[in-house]
């Protein structure tokens, strides 16, 4: 007898794993208890389901691809999404609902988004399109971020069969078939966790959604029921310990990394491997075995609803939260029993209404079952998308002549009581409608270097053959500005090459903002010097340059942050080949409100017309001692400053004219720059002068 031969008797696989459904159990508590506790740190417990999903349907499709039986893809598509889909379709509705009465009005638009992103499986695609990160729980954070691993779940089940249906064409043996399929798999799950630690590295938040570095979660469960099937399984003596062993790994990764960087690179390997610990030593017999344990049937019970209450916790916690108005997602012990007690009577209820018309889909054939699907996944997205083409309508409501910065225009008197009226504005009384507020941006991709790689992107505004040619450069308070740039270009006949980059300013060497990663910084470095080679080669006759005033540079001992910002400001002015006839022009940056100040009065137009959400204007508007002195030093080099357009004298208002000034903290929103325009371009053309 070989040595392999005695290996395969001692590891007897068990006839069935009975340990899955409280493995899945166990997971889903720790996901719901991280929400809920976690504050942004992210627990492994969804590694562990899609680890669990890979391994039961690489399993099925390697049995019938072995016994050469047909591979019934459309029937397994159907059996599968006629069980995911019409519990998603109930949420998503009440998710539809809960953004017009509950959640914040900004998210409106971009809630209805995510539900027919998610209606559709593509969510995880969508939020790294948007570019939304894995958040906390909070009153500003997506109601629909959990449903990212749904989607590549959704994703790896229409793929892999697809892949073994590609295999039976290859070979007419089912020997070689399987032979094929494995090599398939294993070699997929290699490039996926290569990929995922190289995109981990560079860019974790794109590499926590996308479904390619997910795969190889899918892909190893799919290793371990292969070998799982031969036998080769973790010995009878052992599997207790081993059971324990795997189940530490699990628990212990949410309390031993910071949180969503460290998924999906070779972190993730430690709830990973662990769960495959467990599928491997199931079996055990002995009553402290982690087998009996998860065996147990309370464990198999919260598995029954798991789907359900996974579905329901997280859009219900941000409702919760919202209504307090916590966006820091402290919410309690009562708080979360309350968002528990709630999640589980919601699952209760959607199993009762859904229970009678998928069985009856269910014992139809593939046909009504795959029709069912369809229609629950219309009935999600058509309310979305209806009440989304009426928000993006209201956004074609025009301005009148007195709205926005003509209200604070001393030369237009007329103007001057023009404020928030629901006879003239939408029913909030502001342009743009709040849903749209958050979304109202002017930002370009092509003169916009996305802070998700290495980029330097340049633009040109206006006439492209015109004599007179500026160049641009920023941060993001350039960037929202690139509409009124290309008016301002068109009208006057100039050529603008525009360039901005997010949290990085035309400086010099070294000029790093605090508070950032190290990959933002090498970035920045980058675009730096990149601007720097198009600044020297010449040819323009100003440079126009704007950025946000309330920052904090990292700075040497001793030396203070004006001081600090004027010799970096001026490092690379001097980088001009010709300063006596090529002028800086440098925008002062707009006052600051704050949305915790800004965000109640919307909706308010007494609040807004009676000043309530102001604040005083020197504390609105930054200190701007560092550019000052760096204009003061530099003789071809003046500034252009639009702030008595923004605000009162005395006071700053987050409405001017019955315009939403702010989409943020500190971004002006595109429709208020549109009003500010004017006043923009009479001051660069006197600058030019």
């Amino acid at each position: 007898m070989t040595a392999e031969q005695t290996m395969r008797r001692t590891r007897t696989k068990p006839a069935r794993i009975t340990e899955i459904d409280g493995l899945r159990g166990v997971s889903l508590t720790l996901v719901v208890v991280f929400h809920l506790f976690g504050h942004g740190r992210v627990s492994g417990g969804v590694d562990v389901f899609l680890m669990i999903s890979g391994f039961l349907l690489t399993l099925t499709l390697a049995r019938s691809l072995g016994a050469g039986r047909p591979l019934g893809v459309v029937a397994r598509w159907a059996r599968t999404f006629i069980r995911l889909t019409p519990p998603a379709a109930v949420v998503l509705i009440a998710v539809v609902v809960l953004s017009f009465l509950v959640y914040e009005p900004w998210a409106q638009l971009g809630t209805l988004r995510e539900v027919i992103a998610t209606a559709l499986y593509y969510e995880n695609w969508h939020l790294i399109s948007e570019q939304l990160t894995y958040d906390a729980a909070g009153s500003e954070t997506s109601a629909l971020q959990h449903f990212w691993s749904l989607s590549v779940q959704a994703q790896f089940f229409v793929v892999l069969p697809l892949v073994a249906v590609i295999v039976t064409l290859m070979s007419r043996r089912a020997a070689t078939r399987v032979r094929i399929f494995w090599v398939a798999v294993i070699a997929g799950t290699i490039c996926s966790f290569v990929y995922a630690w190289q995109l981990n590295a560079v860019d974790p938040t794109r590499a926590y959604f996308d479904s390619f570095a997910r795969a190889w979660e899918l892909g190893l469960g799919g290793i371990v029921a292969g070998l799982w099937k031969r036998g080769i399984v973790i010995p009878a003596a052992v599997r207790g310990i081993a059971g324990w062993i795997g189940l530490a790994m699990i628990v212990s990764s949410g309390f031993l990394f910071e949180g969503k960087e460290s998924y999906p690179g070779p972190y993730a390997l430690l709830p990973v491997l662990g769960a495959a610990i467990v599928l491997l030593s199931a079996g055990a017999t002995h009553p402290a075995s982690a087998s009996r344990v998860l065996s147990h049937r309370s464990l198999v019970q919260l598995d029954r609803i798991s789907y359900g209450l996974y579905l329901w916790h997280w859009p219900i916690l941000i409702a919760y939260l919202t209504y307090r108005g916590d966006s820091d997602g402290v919410i309690g012990p009562l708080g979360a029993i309350g968002v528990l007690a709630a999640a589980y009577a919601a699952t209760m209820l959607t199993t009762w209404l859904l229970r009678l018309p998928t069985r009856w889909a269910a014992n139809r054939g593939v046909v009504v079952q795959l029709i069912a699907v369809g229609v629950a996944i219309a009935i999600a997205v058509a309310p979305a998308a209806t009440s989304h083409a009426s928000i993006v309508r209201s956004a074609d409501i025009p301005l009148e002549s007195c709205s926005g910065a003509a209200a604070l225009d001393p030369d237009r008197p007329e103007c001057r009581d023009f404020t928030a009226h629901a006879s003239r504005m939408p029913p909030t009384g502001i342009l743009p409608v709040e849903a749209l507020r958050r979304t109202d941006d002017a930002t370009r991709a092509d003169c916009w270097s996305d802070m998700g790689d290495d980029s330097f992107d340049m633009c040109t505004l206006g006439d492209s053959d015109s004599d007179l040619r500026i160049l641009a450069l920023g941060d993001s308070h350039l960037a929202v500005m690139t509409d009124a740039l290309e008016d301002i270009a068109e009208d006057q006949g100039w050529r603008i090459d525009m360039a901005a980059r997010g949290w990085c300013r035309w400086m010099g060497e070294d000029a790093q903002l605090a508070d950032i990663d190290q990959v933002l910084r090498d970035r920045c470095v980058s675009w730096r010097e990149e601007a720097d080679e198009v600044v020297e080669e010449g040819g323009y006759d100003a440079i126009f340059v704007a950025a946000a005033s309330h920052s904090t540079f990292d700075v040497p001992e001793g030396v203070g942050q004006a001081e600090f910002e004027t010799q970096k400001l001026l490092e690379a002015w001097s980088k001009r080949p010709d300063a006596e006839n090529v002028p800086i022009i440098a925008l002062h940056d707009n006052p600051r409100i704050f949305s915790s100040v800004q965000e109640p009065c919307f909706g308010n137009a007494r609040a807004l017309n009676d000043g309530d959400c102001s604040v005083p204007r020197d504390e609105a508007i930054a200190d701007m001692t560092g550019l000052d002195d760096a204009l003061a030093r530099d003789p071809n080099a003046v500034t252009i400053d639009v702030n008595d357009y923004i605000c009162a004298p005395d006071r700053c208002n987050p409405v001017v004219g019955g315009v939403a000034v702010y989409r943020d903290n500190a971004h002006m929103t595109a429709t208020f720059i549109e009003t500010l325009r004017p006043y923009i371009e009479r001051e660069l053309v006197d600058a030019l002068r």
